[in-house]
Protein backbone atom coordinates (compact mmCIF):
# COMPACT_ATOMS: atom_id res chain seq x y z
CA UNK A 1 0.00 0.00 0.00
CA UNK A 2 2.74 2.46 0.95
CA UNK A 3 4.58 1.73 -2.29
CA UNK A 4 1.44 2.35 -4.32
CA UNK A 5 0.92 5.72 -2.63
CA UNK A 6 4.56 6.70 -3.05
CA UNK A 7 4.48 5.89 -6.76
CA UNK A 8 1.06 7.40 -7.51
CA UNK A 9 1.21 9.61 -10.59
CA UNK A 10 -0.76 12.65 -11.60
CA UNK A 11 -3.67 12.20 -14.01
CA UNK A 12 -3.12 12.77 -17.71
CA UNK A 13 -6.47 11.72 -19.21
CA UNK A 14 -8.22 15.05 -18.96
CA UNK A 15 -8.64 18.14 -21.08
CA UNK A 16 -8.66 21.73 -19.95
CA UNK A 17 -10.16 24.60 -21.86
CA UNK A 18 -8.02 27.74 -21.77
CA UNK A 19 -9.75 30.83 -20.46
CA UNK A 20 -8.67 34.42 -20.13
CA UNK A 21 -9.42 37.63 -18.32
CA UNK A 22 -12.34 39.79 -19.32
CA UNK A 23 -11.42 42.07 -22.21
CA UNK A 24 -11.15 45.74 -21.31
CA UNK A 25 -14.03 46.73 -23.58
CA UNK A 26 -16.28 44.18 -21.91
CA UNK A 27 -15.24 45.33 -18.45
CA UNK A 28 -16.07 48.99 -18.92
CA UNK A 29 -19.90 48.62 -18.70
CA UNK A 30 -19.67 46.78 -15.35
CA UNK A 31 -20.53 48.66 -12.17
CA UNK A 32 -16.89 48.77 -11.14
CA UNK A 33 -15.85 49.71 -14.67
CA UNK A 34 -18.25 52.63 -14.70
CA UNK A 35 -17.08 53.84 -11.31
CA UNK A 36 -13.33 53.65 -12.01
CA UNK A 37 -13.58 54.81 -15.61
CA UNK A 38 -14.08 58.53 -15.03
CA UNK A 39 -11.25 58.78 -12.52
CA UNK A 40 -8.92 56.60 -14.59
CA UNK A 41 -9.49 58.91 -17.58
CA UNK A 42 -7.94 61.77 -15.62
CA UNK A 43 -4.64 59.84 -15.48
CA UNK A 44 -4.08 58.39 -18.98
CA UNK A 45 -1.36 55.77 -19.14
CA UNK A 46 -1.00 55.64 -15.35
CA UNK A 47 -2.19 53.35 -12.58
CA UNK A 48 -3.87 54.11 -9.30
CA UNK A 49 -2.96 52.21 -6.13
CA UNK A 50 -3.83 52.28 -2.48
CA UNK A 51 -2.21 50.34 0.41
CA UNK A 52 -4.33 48.06 2.56
CA UNK A 53 -2.40 47.79 5.82
CA UNK A 54 -5.29 47.05 8.18
CA UNK A 55 -6.32 43.39 8.11
CA UNK A 56 -10.01 44.04 8.77
CA UNK A 57 -10.23 46.53 5.90
CA UNK A 58 -8.20 44.23 3.63
CA UNK A 59 -10.75 41.44 3.99
CA UNK A 60 -13.76 43.74 3.77
CA UNK A 61 -12.27 45.13 0.55
CA UNK A 62 -12.24 41.64 -0.93
CA UNK A 63 -15.82 40.96 0.13
CA UNK A 64 -16.95 44.34 -1.23
CA UNK A 65 -15.34 43.64 -4.59
CA UNK A 66 -16.93 40.18 -4.76
CA UNK A 67 -20.34 41.70 -4.08
CA UNK A 68 -19.77 44.37 -6.73
CA UNK A 69 -18.54 41.94 -9.41
CA UNK A 70 -20.68 41.73 -12.53
CA UNK A 71 -18.72 39.42 -14.84
CA UNK A 72 -15.48 37.87 -13.51
CA UNK A 73 -13.54 37.12 -10.32
CA UNK A 74 -10.02 35.65 -10.45
CA UNK A 75 -8.36 34.59 -7.19
CA UNK A 76 -4.91 33.01 -6.78
CA UNK A 77 -3.54 32.02 -3.36
CA UNK A 78 -0.82 29.92 -1.76
CA UNK A 79 -2.71 29.18 1.49
CA UNK A 80 -6.47 28.78 1.88
CA UNK A 81 -7.59 27.83 5.39
CA UNK A 82 -10.85 26.17 6.34
CA UNK A 83 -11.56 28.78 9.03
CA UNK A 84 -13.90 31.75 9.40
CA UNK A 85 -12.16 33.87 6.77
CA UNK A 86 -11.93 30.96 4.33
CA UNK A 87 -15.59 30.09 4.82
CA UNK A 88 -16.78 33.69 4.41
CA UNK A 89 -14.65 34.10 1.29
CA UNK A 90 -16.11 30.92 -0.23
CA UNK A 91 -19.66 31.91 0.67
CA UNK A 92 -19.32 35.26 -1.09
CA UNK A 93 -17.67 33.66 -4.14
CA UNK A 94 -20.53 31.17 -4.42
CA UNK A 95 -23.05 33.99 -4.14
CA UNK A 96 -21.29 35.75 -7.00
CA UNK A 97 -21.38 32.55 -9.08
CA UNK A 98 -25.12 32.29 -8.37
CA UNK A 99 -25.46 35.76 -9.96
CA UNK A 100 -23.74 34.47 -13.11
CA UNK A 101 -20.26 35.84 -12.34
CA UNK A 102 -17.49 33.59 -13.66
CA UNK A 103 -15.26 32.62 -10.72
CA UNK A 104 -11.78 31.13 -11.26
CA UNK A 105 -10.05 29.99 -8.05
CA UNK A 106 -6.42 28.87 -8.40
CA UNK A 107 -4.80 27.40 -5.28
CA UNK A 108 -1.46 25.85 -4.50
CA UNK A 109 -2.26 22.25 -3.66
CA UNK A 110 0.05 21.65 -0.71
CA UNK A 111 -1.83 23.39 2.11
CA UNK A 112 -5.49 22.71 1.35
CA UNK A 113 -5.84 19.55 3.43
CA UNK A 114 -9.46 19.06 4.47
CA UNK A 115 -10.88 21.31 1.75
CA UNK A 116 -11.39 18.72 -0.98
CA UNK A 117 -15.12 18.31 -0.40
CA UNK A 118 -15.85 22.06 -0.26
CA UNK A 119 -13.75 22.67 -3.38
CA UNK A 120 -15.46 19.81 -5.20
CA UNK A 121 -18.88 21.27 -4.38
CA UNK A 122 -17.83 24.73 -5.55
CA UNK A 123 -16.32 23.25 -8.71
CA UNK A 124 -19.69 21.68 -9.60
CA UNK A 125 -21.18 25.14 -10.05
CA UNK A 126 -21.47 26.05 -13.75
CA UNK A 127 -19.91 29.47 -13.08
CA UNK A 128 -17.23 28.34 -10.60
CA UNK A 129 -14.00 26.58 -11.60
CA UNK A 130 -11.20 25.42 -9.28
CA UNK A 131 -7.68 24.48 -10.35
CA UNK A 132 -4.82 23.21 -8.18
CA UNK A 133 -1.20 24.11 -8.91
CA UNK A 134 1.59 21.50 -8.75
CA UNK A 135 -0.65 18.99 -6.97
CA UNK A 136 0.06 15.73 -5.21
CA UNK A 137 -1.74 12.82 -6.84
CA UNK A 138 -2.78 11.32 -3.51
CA UNK A 139 -5.44 12.89 -1.32
CA UNK A 140 -6.07 12.29 2.39
CA UNK A 141 -3.54 10.67 4.72
CA UNK A 142 -1.36 9.39 1.87
CA UNK A 143 -0.30 12.94 0.97
CA UNK A 144 2.35 12.94 3.69
CA UNK A 145 3.93 9.81 2.24
CA UNK A 146 3.94 11.24 -1.27
CA UNK A 147 5.34 14.54 -0.04
CA UNK A 148 8.39 12.68 1.22
CA UNK A 149 8.84 10.41 -1.80
CA UNK A 150 8.39 13.27 -4.30
CA UNK A 151 10.04 15.92 -2.18
CA UNK A 152 12.05 17.62 -4.92
CA UNK A 153 8.90 18.54 -6.84
CA UNK A 154 6.49 18.90 -3.92
CA UNK A 155 8.86 21.29 -2.16
CA UNK A 156 8.41 23.83 -4.97
CA UNK A 157 5.28 25.90 -4.43
CA UNK A 158 3.18 28.66 -6.00
CA UNK A 159 3.50 31.44 -3.41
CA UNK A 160 1.65 34.05 -5.54
CA UNK A 161 -1.32 36.03 -4.21
CA UNK A 162 -3.59 37.97 -6.53
CA UNK A 163 -7.28 38.90 -6.65
CA UNK A 164 -8.93 40.58 -9.66
CA UNK A 165 -12.54 41.63 -10.23
CA UNK A 166 -13.96 42.44 -13.68
CA UNK A 167 -10.39 43.17 -14.84
CA UNK A 168 -10.90 46.64 -13.32
CA UNK A 169 -9.66 46.42 -9.73
CA UNK A 170 -6.94 44.06 -8.46
CA UNK A 171 -5.23 43.29 -5.15
CA UNK A 172 -1.62 42.11 -4.84
CA UNK A 173 0.44 41.61 -1.70
CA UNK A 174 1.36 39.24 1.08
CA UNK A 175 -1.99 38.06 2.41
CA UNK A 176 -3.34 34.54 1.94
CA UNK A 177 -6.88 33.48 2.90
CA UNK A 178 -6.93 32.71 6.63
CA UNK A 179 -7.88 34.26 9.97
CA UNK A 180 -4.37 35.38 10.93
CA UNK A 181 -4.11 37.70 7.92
CA UNK A 182 -7.29 39.64 8.70
CA UNK A 183 -7.24 40.40 12.43
CA UNK A 184 -9.08 37.31 13.64
CA UNK A 185 -6.43 35.15 15.29
CA UNK A 186 -4.35 34.84 18.43
CA UNK A 187 -1.35 35.32 16.14
CA UNK A 188 -1.84 38.40 13.97
CA UNK A 189 0.17 38.76 10.78
CA UNK A 190 1.12 42.39 10.17
CA UNK A 191 0.77 42.45 6.40
CA UNK A 192 0.33 44.65 3.37
CA UNK A 193 -1.73 44.53 0.17
CA UNK A 194 -2.10 47.04 -2.63
CA UNK A 195 -5.36 47.59 -4.50
CA UNK A 196 -4.91 48.71 -8.11
CA UNK A 197 -6.81 50.41 -10.89
CA UNK A 198 -5.89 51.69 -14.34
CA UNK A 199 -3.44 50.25 -16.85
CA UNK A 200 -1.70 47.94 -14.36
CA UNK A 201 -4.78 45.75 -13.83
CA UNK A 202 -4.56 43.97 -17.20
CA UNK A 203 -0.89 43.24 -16.39
CA UNK A 204 -1.97 41.45 -13.22
CA UNK A 205 -4.70 39.60 -15.13
CA UNK A 206 -2.18 38.40 -17.71
CA UNK A 207 -0.04 36.91 -14.95
CA UNK A 208 -3.08 35.14 -13.52
CA UNK A 209 -3.96 33.77 -16.96
CA UNK A 210 -0.42 32.50 -17.43
CA UNK A 211 -0.69 30.41 -14.25
CA UNK A 212 -4.31 29.41 -14.81
CA UNK A 213 -3.57 28.04 -18.28
CA UNK A 214 -0.26 26.42 -17.33
CA UNK A 215 -0.04 22.62 -17.61
CA UNK A 216 0.98 22.74 -13.94
CA UNK A 217 -2.57 23.83 -12.98
CA UNK A 218 -4.88 20.81 -12.76
CA UNK A 219 -8.69 20.94 -12.80
CA UNK A 220 -10.05 20.04 -9.39
CA UNK A 221 -12.25 17.28 -10.86
CA UNK A 222 -9.17 15.47 -12.22
CA UNK A 223 -7.78 15.09 -8.70
CA UNK A 224 -10.70 15.04 -6.26
CA UNK A 225 -12.58 11.82 -6.86
CA UNK A 226 -15.55 11.75 -4.53
CA UNK A 227 -19.28 11.54 -4.89
CA UNK A 228 -21.02 14.69 -3.72
CA UNK A 229 -24.52 14.19 -2.31
CA UNK A 230 -27.30 16.68 -1.72
CA UNK A 231 -26.61 16.25 2.00
CA UNK A 232 -22.98 17.30 1.43
CA UNK A 233 -24.12 20.43 -0.38
CA UNK A 234 -26.59 21.31 2.35
CA UNK A 235 -23.98 20.74 5.05
CA UNK A 236 -21.54 23.09 3.33
CA UNK A 237 -24.28 25.71 3.00
CA UNK A 238 -25.09 25.35 6.70
CA UNK A 239 -21.42 25.64 7.68
CA UNK A 240 -20.94 28.79 5.62
CA UNK A 241 -24.11 30.36 7.02
CA UNK A 242 -23.00 29.54 10.57
CA UNK A 243 -19.65 31.21 9.94
CA UNK A 244 -21.34 34.35 8.60
CA UNK A 245 -23.75 34.48 11.55
CA UNK A 246 -21.01 34.12 14.16
CA UNK A 247 -19.95 37.11 16.25
CA UNK A 248 -16.60 37.30 14.48
CA UNK A 249 -18.23 36.93 11.07
CA UNK A 250 -20.59 39.79 11.80
CA UNK A 251 -17.60 42.03 12.56
CA UNK A 252 -16.63 41.81 8.92
CA UNK A 253 -20.15 41.93 7.52
CA UNK A 254 -21.24 44.91 9.64
CA UNK A 255 -18.17 46.81 8.41
CA UNK A 256 -19.08 45.86 4.86
CA UNK A 257 -22.66 47.07 5.33
CA UNK A 258 -21.70 50.50 6.66
CA UNK A 259 -22.01 51.88 3.13
CA UNK A 260 -23.23 50.83 -0.27
CA UNK A 261 -20.62 48.63 -1.87
CA UNK A 262 -19.32 50.97 -4.52
CA UNK A 263 -19.56 53.92 -2.13
CA UNK A 264 -17.48 51.89 0.29
CA UNK A 265 -14.89 51.32 -2.41
CA UNK A 266 -14.88 55.00 -3.33
CA UNK A 267 -14.85 56.52 0.13
CA UNK A 268 -13.48 53.81 2.41
CA UNK A 269 -10.03 53.45 0.90
CA UNK A 270 -8.84 57.00 1.41
CA UNK A 271 -6.14 58.35 -0.83
CA UNK A 272 -5.29 56.90 -4.21
CA UNK A 273 -1.74 57.36 -5.46
CA UNK A 274 -1.08 57.57 -9.20
CA UNK A 275 2.06 56.66 -11.12
CA UNK A 276 3.87 54.05 -13.17
CA UNK A 277 3.60 50.45 -11.97
CA UNK A 278 5.45 47.41 -13.31
CA UNK A 279 4.30 43.89 -12.41
CA UNK A 280 6.88 41.10 -12.23
CA UNK A 281 6.31 37.39 -11.67
CA UNK A 282 8.21 34.14 -11.97
CA UNK A 283 7.38 31.78 -14.81
CA UNK A 284 5.15 28.92 -13.62
CA UNK A 285 7.77 26.48 -14.92
CA UNK A 286 10.32 27.79 -12.42
CA UNK A 287 9.26 24.98 -10.08
CA UNK A 288 10.57 22.41 -12.59
CA UNK A 289 14.00 24.00 -12.97
CA UNK A 290 17.20 22.63 -11.47
CA UNK A 291 18.03 24.72 -8.42
CA UNK A 292 21.02 27.02 -8.68
CA UNK A 293 23.64 27.15 -5.94
CA UNK A 294 23.19 30.92 -5.79
CA UNK A 295 20.32 33.31 -6.03
CA UNK A 296 19.69 36.93 -6.86
CA UNK A 297 23.02 38.21 -5.52
CA UNK A 298 24.90 36.25 -8.19
CA UNK A 299 25.18 33.04 -10.17
CA UNK A 300 23.01 31.77 -12.99
CA UNK A 301 20.19 29.31 -13.10
CA UNK A 302 18.53 27.06 -15.62
CA UNK A 303 14.79 26.82 -16.10
CA UNK A 304 12.01 25.97 -18.51
CA UNK A 305 9.10 28.36 -18.76
CA UNK A 306 6.64 25.50 -19.27
CA UNK A 307 6.82 21.73 -18.73
CA UNK A 308 7.81 19.75 -21.77
CA UNK A 309 10.21 22.35 -23.11
CA UNK A 310 13.94 21.78 -23.18
CA UNK A 311 15.74 23.16 -20.16
CA UNK A 312 18.14 25.85 -21.23
CA UNK A 313 20.44 28.29 -19.47
CA UNK A 314 19.21 31.85 -19.23
CA UNK A 315 22.10 33.98 -17.97
CA UNK A 316 20.10 37.17 -17.34
CA UNK A 317 17.09 35.35 -15.82
CA UNK A 318 14.96 38.12 -17.34
CA UNK A 319 11.69 36.25 -16.90
CA UNK A 320 12.17 35.58 -13.20
CA UNK A 321 11.18 37.96 -10.45
CA UNK A 322 14.35 38.54 -8.40
CA UNK A 323 16.77 39.38 -11.21
CA UNK A 324 14.28 41.95 -12.49
CA UNK A 325 14.22 43.65 -9.09
CA UNK A 326 18.00 43.86 -8.81
CA UNK A 327 18.40 46.92 -11.07
CA UNK A 328 16.22 48.90 -8.68
CA UNK A 329 18.33 47.82 -5.71
CA UNK A 330 21.56 48.39 -7.62
CA UNK A 331 20.37 51.88 -8.48
CA UNK A 332 19.90 52.96 -4.85
CA UNK A 333 21.92 56.10 -4.12
CA UNK A 334 20.83 57.16 -0.65
CA UNK A 335 18.49 54.74 1.16
CA UNK A 336 17.09 51.21 1.07
CA UNK A 337 14.47 50.10 3.61
CA UNK A 338 13.38 46.45 3.46
CA UNK A 339 10.56 44.75 5.35
CA UNK A 340 10.69 40.97 5.10
CA UNK A 341 9.38 38.40 7.59
CA UNK A 342 11.96 35.84 6.51
CA UNK A 343 15.48 37.17 5.97
CA UNK A 344 18.23 34.73 4.94
CA UNK A 345 20.73 36.81 2.95
CA UNK A 346 23.57 34.30 2.75
CA UNK A 347 27.19 35.40 2.50
CA UNK A 348 26.58 36.96 -0.91
CA UNK A 349 23.66 38.97 0.41
CA UNK A 350 25.72 40.29 3.31
CA UNK A 351 28.39 41.39 0.85
CA UNK A 352 25.76 42.97 -1.38
CA UNK A 353 24.38 45.09 1.46
CA UNK A 354 27.91 45.94 2.62
CA UNK A 355 28.71 47.23 -0.85
CA UNK A 356 25.59 49.42 -0.77
CA UNK A 357 26.63 50.85 2.60
CA UNK A 358 30.13 51.50 1.30
CA UNK A 359 28.57 53.48 -1.56
CA UNK A 360 26.86 55.71 0.96
CA UNK A 361 23.44 54.01 0.91
CA UNK A 362 21.63 53.83 4.27
CA UNK A 363 20.40 50.22 4.50
CA UNK A 364 17.64 49.31 6.98
CA UNK A 365 16.42 45.71 7.26
CA UNK A 366 13.28 44.97 9.28
CA UNK A 367 12.39 41.37 10.08
CA UNK A 368 10.93 39.14 12.77
CA UNK A 369 12.60 38.58 16.11
CA UNK A 370 12.97 35.10 17.54
CA UNK A 371 9.97 35.87 19.75
CA UNK A 372 7.74 37.00 16.88
CA UNK A 373 8.71 34.62 14.08
CA UNK A 374 6.27 31.90 13.07
CA UNK A 375 9.00 29.80 11.36
CA UNK A 376 11.82 29.09 13.78
CA UNK A 377 13.99 27.24 11.27
CA UNK A 378 14.10 30.34 9.03
CA UNK A 379 15.15 32.43 12.01
CA UNK A 380 18.02 29.96 12.48
CA UNK A 381 19.13 30.68 8.93
CA UNK A 382 18.94 34.43 9.56
CA UNK A 383 20.49 34.67 13.03
CA UNK A 384 23.95 33.55 11.95
CA UNK A 385 24.22 36.57 9.61
CA UNK A 386 23.18 39.26 12.12
CA UNK A 387 26.67 40.07 13.35
CA UNK A 388 28.06 40.33 9.81
CA UNK A 389 25.19 42.60 8.72
CA UNK A 390 25.72 44.90 11.69
CA UNK A 391 29.48 44.94 11.14
CA UNK A 392 28.81 45.97 7.53
CA UNK A 393 26.91 49.03 8.73
CA UNK A 394 23.39 47.75 8.08
CA UNK A 395 20.71 48.97 10.49
CA UNK A 396 18.92 45.85 11.74
CA UNK A 397 15.46 46.02 13.33
CA UNK A 398 13.37 43.17 14.76
CA UNK A 399 9.63 43.06 15.46
CA UNK A 400 8.38 42.67 19.02
CA UNK A 401 5.58 40.25 19.80
CA UNK A 402 3.47 42.97 21.40
CA UNK A 403 3.57 46.73 21.12
CA UNK A 404 3.74 48.87 24.23
CA UNK A 405 0.49 48.84 26.19
CA UNK A 406 -1.08 46.60 23.55
CA UNK A 407 -2.00 49.65 21.47
CA UNK A 408 -0.83 48.44 18.08
CA UNK A 409 -1.60 44.76 17.72
CA UNK A 410 -5.33 44.29 18.28
CA UNK A 411 -7.65 41.82 16.57
CA UNK A 412 -11.41 41.49 16.47
CA UNK A 413 -11.01 38.82 19.15
CA UNK A 414 -8.78 40.91 21.43
CA UNK A 415 -5.04 41.34 21.83
CA UNK A 416 -2.78 39.08 19.84
CA UNK A 417 0.81 38.09 19.36
CA UNK A 418 2.20 39.99 16.39
CA UNK A 419 4.36 38.58 13.63
CA UNK A 420 5.57 40.45 10.57
CA UNK A 421 4.33 39.05 7.26
CA UNK A 422 4.50 42.10 4.95
CA UNK A 423 7.06 42.04 2.17
CA UNK A 424 8.02 45.43 0.77
CA UNK A 425 10.98 47.71 0.25
CA UNK A 426 11.49 51.42 -0.38
CA UNK A 427 14.35 52.77 -2.52
CA UNK A 428 15.54 56.38 -2.32
CA UNK A 429 12.07 57.45 -1.17
CA UNK A 430 10.85 57.03 -4.72
CA UNK A 431 10.40 53.36 -5.67
CA UNK A 432 8.46 50.78 -3.67
CA UNK A 433 8.16 47.05 -4.13
CA UNK A 434 5.17 45.18 -2.67
CA UNK A 435 4.52 41.51 -3.29
CA UNK A 436 4.67 37.92 -2.10
CA UNK A 437 8.46 37.45 -2.15
CA UNK A 438 10.59 37.16 0.97
CA UNK A 439 14.31 37.93 1.03
CA UNK A 440 15.37 34.29 1.27
CA UNK A 441 16.53 31.42 -0.96
CA UNK A 442 13.09 29.79 -1.00
CA UNK A 443 11.47 32.78 -2.68
CA UNK A 444 14.40 33.28 -5.01
CA UNK A 445 15.04 29.69 -6.04
CA UNK A 446 12.17 27.34 -5.17
CA UNK A 447 8.77 29.03 -5.07
CA UNK A 448 7.06 31.20 -7.65
CA UNK A 449 6.33 34.79 -6.62
CA UNK A 450 4.64 37.96 -7.85
CA UNK A 451 5.04 41.64 -6.99
CA UNK A 452 5.02 45.15 -8.36
CA UNK A 453 7.34 48.15 -8.44
CA UNK A 454 5.69 51.54 -7.88
CA UNK A 455 7.32 54.78 -9.01
CA UNK A 456 5.65 57.05 -6.45
CA UNK A 457 7.65 59.56 -4.39
CA UNK A 458 4.40 60.62 -2.69
CA UNK A 459 3.60 57.11 -1.44
CA UNK A 460 7.24 56.48 -0.51
CA UNK A 461 7.27 59.67 1.55
CA UNK A 462 4.09 58.63 3.37
CA UNK A 463 5.49 55.16 4.05
CA UNK A 464 8.71 56.58 5.45
CA UNK A 465 6.75 58.97 7.67
CA UNK A 466 4.76 56.04 9.00
CA UNK A 467 7.97 54.15 9.76
CA UNK A 468 8.73 56.63 12.53
CA UNK A 469 7.29 53.90 14.75
CA UNK A 470 10.48 51.95 14.10
CA UNK A 471 12.09 53.78 17.01
CA UNK A 472 9.25 53.06 19.42
CA UNK A 473 6.40 50.72 20.25
CA UNK A 474 6.70 47.53 18.22
CA UNK A 475 10.40 47.10 17.41
CA UNK A 476 13.83 46.38 18.85
CA UNK A 477 17.01 47.69 17.24
CA UNK A 478 20.14 45.53 17.21
CA UNK A 479 23.57 47.07 17.66
CA UNK A 480 27.05 45.58 17.66
CA UNK A 481 28.99 46.39 20.82
CA UNK A 482 32.28 45.21 22.32
CA UNK A 483 30.35 42.46 24.12
CA UNK A 484 28.54 41.32 20.98
CA UNK A 485 25.01 41.98 19.73
CA UNK A 486 22.72 43.93 22.02
CA UNK A 487 19.01 44.59 21.67
CA UNK A 488 17.83 48.15 22.28
CA UNK A 489 14.33 49.23 23.23
CA UNK A 490 13.68 52.71 21.86
CA UNK A 491 10.40 53.34 23.65
CA UNK A 492 10.70 56.03 24.84
CA UNK A 493 14.53 56.20 24.95
CA UNK A 494 17.00 53.90 23.26
CA UNK A 495 18.47 51.72 25.97
CA UNK A 496 20.11 48.31 25.87
CA UNK A 497 17.80 45.70 27.34
CA UNK A 498 19.44 42.38 26.47
CA UNK A 499 22.43 40.66 24.91
CA UNK A 500 20.31 37.62 23.99
CA UNK A 501 17.13 37.33 21.94
CA UNK A 502 14.44 39.06 24.02
CA UNK A 503 11.36 37.19 25.20
CA UNK A 504 12.87 33.81 24.31
CA UNK A 505 13.63 30.79 26.46
CA UNK A 506 16.99 29.12 26.80
CA UNK A 507 15.55 25.99 25.19
CA UNK A 508 14.32 27.97 22.18
CA UNK A 509 17.72 29.59 21.73
CA UNK A 510 19.44 26.20 22.03
CA UNK A 511 17.13 24.79 19.37
CA UNK A 512 17.86 27.71 17.04
CA UNK A 513 21.59 27.17 17.57
CA UNK A 514 21.28 23.52 16.57
CA UNK A 515 19.12 24.29 13.55
CA UNK A 516 21.59 26.91 12.35
CA UNK A 517 24.22 24.17 11.97
CA UNK A 518 22.16 22.14 9.52
CA UNK A 519 23.12 22.41 5.80
CA UNK A 520 19.63 23.40 4.69
CA UNK A 521 19.97 27.11 3.94
CA UNK A 522 18.93 26.65 0.31
CA UNK A 523 15.56 25.31 1.51
CA UNK A 524 14.77 28.27 3.79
Amino acid sequence: MMNLIACASLPSDFQTKPSHALETAGAQPTRIGQWVGNENAKYPGLSGFHPLSDGLDAFVARLALIEAADQTIDAQYYLYHDDLVGQLFLQYLLRAADRGVRVRLLLDDLAITGLDEALAIANEHPFFEVRLFNPLATRGWGRAVQLLTQFDRANRRMHNKSFIVDNQLAILGGRNIGNEYYRNSAVEFADLDMVHRGVVVPQISREFDRYWNSPLSYPAESLINRTITSEDRQQLKNDLTKAADSREGQQYISRLNQALLLEHIASGWGRWYWGDVSVYADEPGKILAPVSDHWCWGGGSVYADEPGKTLSPVPDQSTQLFPRLLPYLDGATSELVVFTPYLVPGKEGVKYFADLVNRGVRVVLVTNSLASTDVAIVHAGYSKYRKDLLAAGVRLIEVKTQAANGKVHKTITGSSRATLHAKFFIIDRRYLFVGSANLDPRSALLNTEIGAIYDSPAMAKDFISGLGQLDSDGFWELKLTDSGIQWFDCNPQCRAISNIDPESSVFTRMGIGILSLLPIEQQL
